[in-house]
């Protein structure tokens, strides 16, 4: 799932955990827990396209880190308050820095993601930052500045927050799509059980507007503990609803398949991004794939447009041999399309399918891998064609098929 999401998964955990015992504080440490397996992205800067591929949702996402982890991540936290190191004034200020930028960055990346003609929405600017400023006057007021108490707390406790977070984490990003090595270093078999995607503002909104409520509660109150597990249960919901729903587009595509009497050795449904009510549809034949969309709203139970994609395996085979090649199949499950462009060869993960009904070529999918045979080898760019329409215009077009025809 996308970083604010495990941020607010964590905070509603810690709160569970340690909120009455030490307050905001351990809705900050298990949120940190919550995005600290996702720092293995740093394989991006040192590894190959691929490389990175494999690395990601490595070991950081398995089930052995989720139960080592928090020996280390525990006993440091507890050995910093139990020597009273986080009354120091340079570590107040170090955490003061560091939550200054990580606000500094939320209000520029919101600014920047809803801008309107390359310019930020002055509204926009304005609420984001006013509350910038009123949350750094409380970090000021009630952290910077105040005689911080030392909690009373056990090693325990502070591994039994981190191993939930790391946990927590590690099993909503195995609702994904992308998946997790749950079984690293025993077995690289990605777990994917495809109910949710990466991103999901069903999921996430209503989870985020009660995580941001309840802190201003005095501690161990009812309104406090009744916001946080309102928003726990809501999340909670949500995904016994992604779950029930994925069951039910599975048997939708299912039949649209017999209804055209298509012969398949496997299919598979995925939610599209954002929202659990349209997804994508892929089944493998003999000689080529069948890919489509469907969304909850359509009228048509036989999906409208089901599109034939060869599987030119004669392409597949020439590349057979290369390491990466090899990575890319695994990572996509096999579900694996090859397009010939010009002097290289586009491999698209149809897990992901495209952003509209007619897919003709990798110019309609969305996760796509050029390579390239140079110098013995395969060179492996991740990078998609760029949209000639704006974001703007692609968020439109999807909201349109989103709510069906």
């Amino acid at each position: 799932m996308d970083s604010l999401t495990h941020l607010v998964l964590g905070a509603a955990i810690g709160e569970v955990v340690l909120g009455k015992k030490i307050g905001n504080r351990a809705l900050i440490w298990c949120a940190i827990g919550e995005t600290i397996p996702d720092f293995d992205v740093i394989g991006n800067l040192f590894m190959s396209p691929t490389g990175a591929l494999g690395f990601h949702r490595g070991f950081t996402h398995s089930i052995m880190f989720a139960l080592i982890a928090p020996l280390i991540f525990g006993g440091l936290v507890y050995q910093l308050y139990h020597t009273e190191g986080h009354k120091k004034n340079i570590w107040k200020y170090l955490i003061s820095a560091l939550n200054f930028l990580l606000l500094f960055s939320l209000i520029v990346g919101a600014n920047y993601l809803f801008k309107a003609d390359h310019h930020p929405r002055w509204w926009l600017l304005m609420v984001s930052v006013g509350f910038g400023i009123y949350l750094t006057w409380r970090l000021y007021k009630f952290y910077l500045t105040k005689n911080l108490e030392t909690p009373k707390t056990t090693y325990g406790q502070w591994y039994l927050l981190f191993f939930l977070a790391f946990s927590t984490h590690i099993l909503i990003d195995s609702c994904t799509t992308y998946g997790t090595q749950l079984f690293l270093p025993f077995s690289n078999y990605r777990v994917a059980f495809n109910n949710i995607a990466v991103a999901d503002l069903f999921y996430t909104i209503p989870f985020l507007i009660c995580a941001i409520i309840f802190p201003f509660f005095k501690r161990g109150s009812k309104p406090r503990a009744f916001f946080n597990w309102l928003g726990i249960g809501i999340s909670c919901a949500y995904m016994l609803f992604t779950i029930i729903n994925k069951v039910h587009m599975d048997n939708v595509f299912e039949k649209a398949l017999a209804h055209r009497g298509i012969e398949v050795t496997r299919c598979k449904a995925t939610p599209t991004i954002l929202n659990n009510f349209l997804w994508n549809f892929v089944a493998e034949g003999t000689d080529k794939y069948y890919v489509g969309l469907y969304s909850n709203f359509d009228t048509d139970p036989n999906v409208h447009y089901l599109n034939e994609l060869p599987k030119n395996d004669s392409i597949k085979q020439t590349l057979s041999t290369y390491k990466e090649y090899k990575t890319i199949l695994w990572f996509s499950d096999g579900l694996l399309a090859a397009f010939p462009a010009d002097t290289m060869t586009v491999l698209s993960d149809l897990r992901y399918g495209g952003m509209t009904d007619t897919i003709r070529d990798y110019h309609d999918m969305i996760f796509n891998f050029y390579v390239q045979e140079k110098d013995g080898g395969l060179k492996v760019l991740t990078e998609r064609t760029p949209s000639n329409e704006s974001f703007g215009e692609l968020l439109k077009k999807f909201i349109k098929r989103v709510e069906g025809y």
